[in-house]
């Protein structure tokens, strides 16, 4: 197959957790563009999370919020914000049961309470710290993607109570999950993209690791499961590379002969 288009997940993907983009990592996406194909970011990400891997990288073509916000060569072509009364409903929620919320809009983040232990922990290993969240800041902006603050069997309130949501937790053991719309994942905003770009799913390879990456591998034409993918993913997977760690999409697109 002449595959068109190689689509890479940020953490845990080309980002091995909590640390640096490798020049092995680099290099091949630099041959990659050299070889004539296009290099997509599909991200759970917000795009102010970004900015250091899309500098580093120079991709100008990325899907952020897990699929509710789409660029084409820097320009916005997709988005889907929350619609303000199921924001309503999980605001409501998240007081009744004392769960911190972190509300994501296109150019900044605020978090209901600063200080709670889980909250402390799910930014702890990161550069941005977010700020304490004003009364009104999901009423007054647009909101793409929420963080919610949890254990794993509190999130089924939520899950019964506001059906219109996904929510999936950022690993196994995390004590924070993405909140997204249900209809709205990295396959919808890469579709999005694929087709400004004129390219196919099944012209295109999707490399990633979490849960927020099932439907975009199983949307392309080759899907590539990391080494330290979830169990989940590698089972819908068409091939599995090595971890991040060990540079695992340099050796993947190396398996795949695209550089």
């Amino acid at each position: 197959m002449n595959y068109k288009v190689v689509i890479l997940d940020i953490d845990g993907t080309i980002l091995p957790h909590g640390k640096t983009l490798s020049h092995a990592t680099k290099d091949a996406i630099e041959r990659l563009r050299a070889n004539g194909k296009e290099v997509v970011l599909a991200t759970g990400r917000a795009p102010y999370f970004s900015d250091s891997i899309i500098k580093q990288t120079g991709v100008t073509s990325m899907v952020f919020f897990n699929g509710a916000y789409a660029f084409h060569q820097g320009r916005e072509i997709y988005k889907s914000a929350i619609d303000k009364n199921v924001l309503e409903r999980v605001h409501q929620l998240s007081n009744q049961h004392k769960h911190p919320l972190t509300y994501l809009s296109k150019t900044s983040f605020k978090v209901t309470d600063l200080s709670h232990p889980f909250v402390v922990e799910a930014y702890q290993q990161d550069p941005w710290k977010p700020e304490l969240a004003p009364p009104q800041f999901w009423t007054d902006q647009e909101i793409y993607q929420l963080f919610l603050h949890c254990d794993v069997e509190e999130e089924l309130h939520y899950q019964r109570e506001v059906p219109e949501l996904d929510f999936r937790r950022w690993t196994s053991g995390a004590r924070t999950c993405d909140v997204n719309l249900s209809n709205s994942n990295k396959a919808v905003g890469l579709t999005k993209l694929l087709e400004k770009l004129g390219i196919a799913p099944d012209e295109a390879v999707a490399f990633g690791d979490g849960l927020n990456d099932l439907e975009m591998l199983s949307l392309v034409g080759m899907g590539v499961a990391m080494g330290n993918a979830r169990a989940e993913l590698k089972e819908v997977a068409n091939m599995v590379t090595l971890s991040s760690e060990e540079d695992g999409v340099r050796y993947g697109l190396e398996c795949l002969g695209l550089i």
